[in-house]
């Protein structure tokens, strides 16, 4: 609360009484000492002790006088700025128009962003439900071909027993020559039931660059042993066999399945590498950078953030000499 004329009259009063008083006891002090000539050392040294005290005390009211003056010559400078606002009211009213004016402004600047981010997360709600659809899509397909293949080797199987039922000996028959292998690096590997061998056979031919081969196994794994320990390896196999064949749509959404599905799993952040240098392959460089910078955000301290970070750097335009 700020203090009135009166307040600081009555202050200013009271400070110049008490330095009466203390020079009236010093004056009383230095005459009793003078009537009194047989005072001690001791005495003389305590009443020395008050002169000093008193001046400092002295020293201290006189500064708060001073504050004191210069708070009144504040005030009346405060007075004098208050009449001149008097005069400048219109002008006040006029720049409180303006700040109402602006704060409209913000306020329809603000509906704006929520407007826009509204659309921003119906954009993103439609992007992931898009990338949903196409996982699913993708199961569904593969499913069907895995259907279908099985009942081509049923037919197969059907087709083969006939055959061994319909041979007929003949004396002018050519020997049969047999097809030429697909692959001239296949190996040729027994129908085998253990889960462990199959996921081998699918890493070696992975290994071995044969990735038709590979993938196959890695399905035939999840689908014959869908509660294997290899099974999320295998998910990921698969993603990784569309990357080194570079269908990157494919591994996009085999490696966006493989997350959704395990996402504590350690190849986690080597999936989002691959899906962000497969989207930057495929020219969509924006969606690429955010998977990047997200990786990084997520795993601060992984091998894979430092490639990310690679990629990014080589993302950057380059300036000119």
């Amino acid at each position: 609360m700020a203090m009135t004329s009166a307040d600081i009259k009555r202050y200013t009063d009271y400070i110049r009484g008490s330095f009466q008083k203390i020079c009236f006891f010093i004056q009383a002090s230095l005459i009793l000492l003078v009537l009194n000539s047989c005072a001690t050392t001791s005495d003389l040294d305590n009443l020395r002790t008050d002169i000093k005290n008193t001046r400092i005390a002295t020293l201290h009211q006189q500064k708060d006088i001073s504050e004191l003056k210069e708070k009144i010559a504040q005030l009346s400078n405060e007075v004098n700025t208050l009449k001149g606002a008097a005069v400048k009211e219109q002008a006040f009213g006029a720049v409180k128009e303006s700040q109402l004016s602006a704060l409209q402004q913000i306020s329809e600047l603000n509906a704006e962003i929520q407007t826009l981010k509204g659309r921003l997360d119906e954009s993103k709600y439609a992007s992931d439900k898009s990338l949903k659809d196409l996982l699913t899509e993708r199961e569904l397909q593969n499913a069907k071909i895995a259907a279908i293949e099985k009942e081509l080797a049923e037919i197969k199987k059907s087709a083969g027993v006939l055959a061994e039922h319909r041979k007929v000996p003949a004396v002018d028959q050519k020997p049969t020559q047999e097809p030429p292998p697909s692959d001239i690096n296949a190996v040729e590997k027994p129908d085998v039931k253990d889960p462990q061998k199959i996921f081998e056979a699918a890493q070696a031919d992975f290994k071995g660059k044969r990735f038709a081969q590979a993938k196959q196994g890695y399905e035939r794994l999840i689908k014959e042993f869908p509660k294997h320990q290899h099974v999320p390896a295998s998910q990921f196999g698969i993603a990784e066999t569309y990357f080194a064949e570079k269908k990157y749509e494919d591994a996009i959404l085999s490696y966006e399945n493989f997350i959704k599905k395990y996402p504590t799993n350690d190849k986690v952040k080597t999936a989002m590498l691959k899906q962000g240098y497969s989207f930057i392959e495929l020219g969509d460089k924006k969606t690429g950078k955010v998977i990047l910078e997200k990786l990084i955000e997520k795993y601060p301290r992984s091998a894979e953030t430092e490639l990310a970070k690679k990629k990014l750097a080589e993302m950057l335009p380059k300036k000119k000499r």
